[in-house]
C-alpha cells in the first residue's frame, strides 16, 4: 500500500533540521529526542503516497543529502 510519507522539521530560516519518515499523524507526534517546531507550518510534507520501502528509500536520500551533524557531514539532528 502507498500510505507512507517522507517530511521534515524546518528551522525559522527555513533549513531542515530533521528528515522523517511516516504514516497518519506521524509528523505532528512528539518525537523522544527530537523537538517538535513550535509553528506547525515548519512540519514539510516532502514526499507522499509512498511505499514503505519507497519511503525508507527517499528518507535515506534526503539524510546523505542534508547530512547529519554527529557525524559532521552536515546539519541534520538525525541519528540514523
Amino acid at each position: 500500500m502507498f500510505i507512507y510519507y517522507v517530511y521534515a522539521y524546518l528551522r525559522e530560516n527555513g533549513t531542515p533540521y530533521y528528515i522523517g519518515k511516516g504514516s497518519g499523524r506521524r509528523a505532528f507526534w512528539k518525537h523522544r529526542r527530537i523537538p517538535l517546531p513550535k509553528n506547525k507550518s515548519l512540519i514539510v510534507i516532502m514526499e507522499s503516497n509512498l511505499s514503505n520501502i519507497g519511503a525508507l528509500a527517499l528518507e535515506k536520500r534526503y539524510i546523505r543529502w542534508y547530512g547529519r551533524k554527529d557525524l559532521g557531514t552536515g546539519i541534520l539532528i538525525n541519528m540514523t
